[in-house]
């Protein structure tokens, strides 16, 4: 990640760095979770100054981006992120085994006094139903990992707002 910065402008004659030497240490934080790699823009640049710090972001994606050996993500977080899929998989794998196995007894309780053909007719739909949940597993969850993520990174700007204002 990098941080970017906006309102350059309102830093007057102190550096970007000399700011945040002076800055709160939750931002420093941040910044140093993210490698130390940001940059500022000013709001109020004239159009060479913006092409000028346009191109400043881009000598940073690109760095970061020879730094990882060419790929947009490392290694690490590849292998993390799929490291916390399967485990995601595993647990909503136990969750609608669980939900099966939950519902099959109350279908035998429901049909204990109809046919049996009736009663198996239900749990076949049961076992289809959970089969179906088996075969999009992966699908939900990269969706709740992605959910997982937004909702961390909504709750980081969040908190760098709140150390603003």
């Amino acid at each position: 990640m990098i941080v970017l910065l906006t309102h350059k402008d309102v830093l007057e004659e102190k550096s970007l760095s000399d700011f945040l030497a002076d800055s709160d240490v939750k931002l420093r934080n941040i910044i140093s979770e993210c490698g130390n790699r940001y940059c500022a823009f000013n709001n109020r640049a004239s159009e060479a100054e913006k092409e000028a710090q346009v191109q400043e972001l881009v000598e940073l994606i690109e760095e970061m981006v020879r730094s990882n050996g060419g790929a947009y993500f490392t290694d690490a977080i590849y292998e993390d992120t799929e490291k916390r899929l399967k485990q995601r998989e595993e647990d909503l794998k136990k969750i609608y085994t669980d939900q099966l196995n939950n519902e099959i007894k109350l279908v035998e309780k429901e049909y204990a006094d109809k046919s049996q053909e009736e009663r198996e007719e239900k749990i076949k739909w049961l076992k289809m139903k959970y089969a179906e949940q088996i075969k999009n597993i992966r699908e939900e969850a990269e969706k709740g990992l992605f959910r997982d993520g937004s909702n961390g990174i909504m709750s980081l700007l969040s908190k760098i707002w709140q150390m603003f204002w």
